[in-house]
């Protein structure tokens, strides 16, 4: 009987009960008609692909070469929609090492600016107490100038260098075990900073003292049973020119609902 291919042989025509998908190109164009079953309904499905040119790498020229295998073993060539998928295209940018470098110093100028921003007290000059800048003080001209010369006194009124061996006076002695306790944190510079709300984290204060410097460690006391915050914490840095940068910048600085309080750490009197 002659006409149109009934449905039980197109059915035996196919491996997984379905028609075989059929492939026309025209021109530029290739035309596949396949078949799927949607809603227990089968349903001829009609695709148009536009056939371009593109150069391709020798090796993954090579790779079309080679024979098919699996499910798709039996395929002709290019892809075949029930057993090929095809993902989203994923591009790669790398960074070079001085975009990294601009990133972060980009990032650190945020953050400096977000503190400056955040309230007052945040910056104090060194000569007036003032909430600005040292070398932006109006009075550095003139009380700048007696600054200088209280350090120059301090400098002068050093105690003279001895010989070993010599009698050191109990007071004298004494200076000398704080300038070395001094020259110890200089080594390991450490600051604390009080007044810490109880629901503060090691993240939080990792996020407040990392812009000013590398930290090297983090020291939050908490309450053994409820591990609340106890309000204090201890910060150690890298650096001791960075310890100084962040004293400088949150002391009195407005974190959340109270205000900081950061100081030099004191040494240990153990040992």
């Amino acid at each position: 009987m002659g006409g149109e291919p009934q449905w039980g042989d197109m059915m035996d025509d196919s491996e997984f009960g379905y028609p075989a998908p059929k492939i026309s190109i025209e021109g530029d164009m290739k035309k596949v008609v396949s078949y799927e079953d949607r809603d227990e309904k089968l349903c001829k499905i009609t695709r148009y692909y536009k056939i371009t040119k593109v150069k391709v790498p020798r090796a993954i020229a090579a790779r079309k070469t080679w024979a098919k295998f699996g499910d798709s073993a039996n395929d002709p060539a290019g892809l075949n929609p029930a057993t090929t998928q095809i993902g989203d295209d994923v591009f790669l940018t790398l960074a070079s090492k001085k975009d990294q470098d601009e990133s972060k110093e980009e990032d650190l100028t945020t953050q400096m600016n977000k503190l400056k921003s955040s309230g007052q007290g945040i910056v104090v000059c060194r000569i007036c107490k003032g909430s600005h800048w040292t070398k932006e003080c109006p009075y550095k001209d003139t009380l700048g100038a007696a600054l200088d010369v209280r350090q120059e006194e301090t400098a002068n009124n050093k105690p003279p260098s001895r010989a070993p061996g010599s009698y050191v006076p109990p007071s004298v002695k004494r200076d000398q075990d704080n300038n070395s306790n001094n020259r110890q944190r200089d080594d390991n510079p450490t600051i604390r900073v009080s007044n810490l709300a109880e629901e503060t984290s090691e993240k939080d204060l990792s996020d407040l003292f990392k812009p000013f410097g590398p930290v090297s460690r983090i020291y939050l006391a908490k309450d053994k049973n409820t591990g609340v915050s106890k309000g204090f914490a201890y910060v150690t840095y890298s650096r001791r020119d960075s310890a100084e940068n962040a004293l400088q910048f949150l002391h009195r600085h407005r974190y959340g609902h109270l205000i900081l309080q950061v100081e030099w750490a004191k040494p240990s009197s153990s040992g």
